[in-house]
């Protein structure tokens, strides 16, 4: 089922533009799905008079405080893309293959979990493999964003788009800071600088860790090139993060973790969920990185696509 609000609710699926670069998945063609009004009264009694127990949410912040909420109390396991609940108490932030034990519901309750920031991804996989073996004191970090990163607003609207390339992204920097305490319980002093580049996809971070006891460059390089995984999930690319000795490039690595040729993610769900990181140098406890992931695919629709097939295995589905 799919649910949106504006002049698109009540038209078949099948019927949508499709705008990506990417091809149009032939599913879509005979896809007999009807959109429904996420503003509906009487959405989540719809949804579940059709048996459905799981919901994606990539709602803005504000209807997702209220239709998120409703969705969960009438029974209806939601996994969300929205801000709106990150930082919830008693709400799930979690990235699959990092904090997988962090999934949890209140007993007897549906389901809410969230995923990330996107441009969290190709910080917080080196970083948390880091954490573990060293006390981190400081993180140092500048990010590349990529136009997609704002929705469709920035890749269609050329004047707006001129606006923020090379301009700070209000509030981002915040966000990234405050989940990335949470999912890796860090206290360590921080400086987060986030940018818009004219890059249609792709989040690109350039990361400065400090940490205690002042690791060799060999020694950081063999953690960052484990490729041990917490859970095998049917969308998760092995291994989730791939070190490599040059810098990190869209053109190149955008998609990794593919394993179909030719390139086809409405097939391949593995295409673009790698992380893909170069260790530049360890010096004096200062160990510094550049990471890329695909913002659209790994940070956002990925994310609770993994987070879904994590409640699958858990079994919240049966329960």
């Amino acid at each position: 089922m799919v649910a949106v609000a504006g002049q698109s609710q009540g038209t078949n699926l099948a019927d949508i533009e499709w705008h990506l670069d990417e091809l149009r998945p032939e599913v879509l063609d005979s896809s007999e799905i009807k959109i429904l009004d996420i503003n509906d009264e009487n959405l989540a009694e719809e949804l579940k008079n059709r048996s459905v127990i799981a919901v994606f949410s990539a709602l803005p912040s504000e209807p997702a405080l209220r239709i998120e909420a409703n969705l969960v109390n009438a029974g209806l396991h939601v996994f969300s893309n929205a801000s709106a609940y990150r930082m919830h108490p008693e709400v799930s932030l979690v990235v699959a293959d990092v904090n997988p034990e962090a999934l949890h519901a209140p007993s007897g309750q549906a389901l809410h979990a969230c995923a990330t920031n996107c441009t969290l991804i190709p910080i917080l996989h080196p970083l948390s493999v880091l954490s573990q073996h060293y006390t981190v004191t400081k993180v140092v970090a500048r990010s590349e964003q990529a136009l997609s990163g704002a929705g469709w607003k920035l890749l269609h609207n050329r004047e707006l788009k001129l606006q923020a390339i090379d301009q700070e992204i209000p509030g981002e920097a915040e966000k990234i800071v405050e989940e990335i305490e949470r999912i890796l319980d860090l206290n360590a002093e921080w400086d987060v600088q986030t940018k818009r580049v004219d890059e249609r996809d792709g989040h690109i971070v350039h990361v400065e860790v400090h940490v205690e006891n002042a690791p060799t460059y060999d020694m950081v390089a063999s953690l960052l090139q484990s490729k041990e995984q917490p859970h095998a999930l049917p969308s998760q690319s092995i291994p989730g993060m791939e070190s490599i000795q040059s810098e990190p490039r869209r053109e190149e690595h955008l998609w990794n973790g593919q394993s179909m040729t030719p390139l086809d993610p409405s097939m391949d769900l593995k295409a673009g969920m790698t992380t893909t990181v170069q260790l530049t140098s360890v010096e004096n406890g200062v160990v510094s990185f550049t990471g890329l992931s695909h913002n659209t695919i790994r940070g956002a629709a990925g994310g609770v696509v993994l987070l879904a097939e994590l409640a699958y295995m858990k079994k919240y589905f049966e329960q």
